[in-house]
């Protein structure tokens, strides 16, 4: 018996000059993730490759013509019968002025540190969280920080040196 069947999706960091990276907030009307933060992008097409995936979705909810550089990782979300797994990339900004659907309502260009000062997609935070629970308590507070500084760093590092890559093309 199979107890989820799986969907793909494609999600884009797209930087921009300084470094920063754009998210979007899902409207508060969604049925997954109302009001949360995520990255651009959706759904995987029968028939269509991940690029053209990417490229349609981020046009469809941004208004922005980009071009897919590379994997930089993987997310999953666990649905009521679908199990989604995410597929992020890196990307560039070709062409285009932003412009929201209407399954968005808000976006912000934000540095990766400081992703965890807004509500976040439950894939996203995942992601971003690289599954790992992080919580603390007066004392150990500190060492929350720290071991959360020492779990991101691998994912800021591989963002990082893909967003130099980006920057260096342009």
């Amino acid at each position: 018996m199979i107890n989820h069947v799986f969907g793909l999706a494609v999600r884009a960091i797209i930087p921009d000059e300084n470094g920063k990276i754009l998210i979007i907030k899902r409207s508060t009307n969604s049925k997954t993730n109302p009001g949360r933060w995520e990255l651009p992008g959706g759904k995987v097409d029968q028939n269509e490759s991940f690029d053209q995936a990417l490229i349609r979705e981020v046009y469809e909810e941004t208004g922005l013509k980009i071009v897919p550089d590379h994997v930089v990782g993987v997310s999953e979300q666990n649905l009521h019968i679908i199990r989604a797994v995410h597929i992020i990339m890196s990307c560039m900004i070709v062409e285009g002025e932003l412009n929201l659907s209407l399954e968005h309502e808000g976006y912000a260009w934000v540095f990766l540190e400081n992703l965890n000062d807004y509500p976040l997609a439950d894939w996203f935070e995942d992601y971003v969280m690289n599954r790992h629970n992080i919580s603390g308590h007066g004392e150990e507070e500190s060492k929350v920080t720290e071991d959360a500084k020492n779990i991101l760093k691998p994912w800021f590092n591989s963002i990082k040196k893909s967003m130099d890559k980006i920057v260096k093309k342009k």
